[in-house]
């Protein structure tokens, strides 16, 4: 009998918006790279919304043999209290912890939370993949990079040290929108639930700023990328799908030679197909002329009304640009 699966990633409600989980996808869509994984294992509906403790625990329909849980400042404790009633009602369950509120070493905060089993630092993509292959007929994780987890003979916390290999080419992740990973949560929009959406064209970030996650450590500072032709492919998936609003999750948008091809066709699209109406993204910390057009040129497009061009532009741009 096939093991079932379920991905907590509780966000927040705007209206009747919610995200559509991109960390639950992006597990499940390389998970299921593997025939193993296919033929064993079998994703139940994400678990999308910052609920009731009641209403979560509703959904869980029947046992779960794996629950993953993306963890963040805004629903920590939601996490921690759902995980520890379902090692409580199934024991046998393997509760996997990641994300950004998820320390990178976390052997404390196991030993505080007994009923977490698996922690993953940083992407998750690969350990999960290695984990859920694993799980069929072992519970020794100890050679999986970049995790930690219970050992059950005695209950001690082992973190396991060591590092996958770097590659600029992110290609070998599937996009959970073009595989049709959110094709059930997208047939339940209606006039009481709509979602949103994240893109994500590269990862990675050189800074080390203190309040951020993105280069934290030194783990992610050097760039990789997804190919253009998935990036395109999912903004046109966006516009045909009428996602009202996208977030671009790269670090620093406008950075990349490629940056105003993307933004290019974010903008034909919205012309298109009238969606998205809205894009928001974080800019790149060192402000230059390139940053500006793509500012001057969604907020023209009405998807972006961040950058106040006329408080912004120096008097040298407003000679060049003297529609703004």
């Amino acid at each position: 009998m096939a093991r079932s699966v379920f991905f907590n990633e509780y966000n927040i409600r705007m209206g009747k918006m919610y995200y559509l989980p991109l960390v639950s996808g992006l597990l499940q869509a390389y998970a299921q790279t593997s025939e193993t994984v296919r033929a064993n294992f079998k994703f139940k509906r994400p678990i999308f919304a910052l609920d009731s403790f009641e209403n979560v625990m509703a959904q869980y329909s029947e046992r779960p043999d794996v629950a993953a849980f993306s963890v963040s400042m805004w629903n920590e404790q939601l996490n921690l209290r759902v995980a520890a009633e379902i090692k409580r009602r199934w024991p046998e369950c393997l509760v996997v912890f990641g994300g950004s509120n998820v320390p990178h070493n976390p052997v404390d905060y196991m030993q505080r939370h007994p009923f977490v089993d698996v922690a993953v630092k940083a992407e998750g993509e690969e350990p999960f993949y290695d984990i859920l292959h694993r799980s069929l007929d072992s519970s020794d994780f100890s050679d999986i990079p970049g995790i930690s987890f219970r050992r059950k003979s005695d209950g001690e916390v082992v973190v396991c040290h060591g590092e996958r290999p770097f590659s600029r080419d992110l290609e070998s992740y599937p996009s959970p929108y073009l595989e049709g990973i959110y094709d059930d949560l997208m047939a339940m929009r209606g006039d009481r639930l709509d979602f949103q959406a994240i893109v994500e064209t590269n990862r990675g970030c050189p800074f080390q700023c203190t309040f951020c996650y993105w280069g934290r450590g030194g783990l992610s500072r050097r760039y990789r990328y997804h190919g253009m032709d998935r990036v395109l492919a999912e903004i046109d998936w966006f516009g045909r799908n009428k996602i009202p609003y996208v977030f671009n999750a790269d670090s620093n948008f406008g950075m990349h030679k490629r940056d105003p091809e993307i933004a290019d066709f974010i903008i034909a699209t919205k012309q298109k197909y009238g969606f998205p109406d809205k894009f928001r993204t974080c800019f790149g910390k060192n402000t230059d002329e390139k940053i500006f057009r793509l500012g001057r040129d969604f907020h023209r497009a009405g998807q972006y009304q961040d950058v106040d061009l006329h408080q912004s532009a120096s008097p040298i741009q407003r000679r060049e640009y003297p529609g703004i």
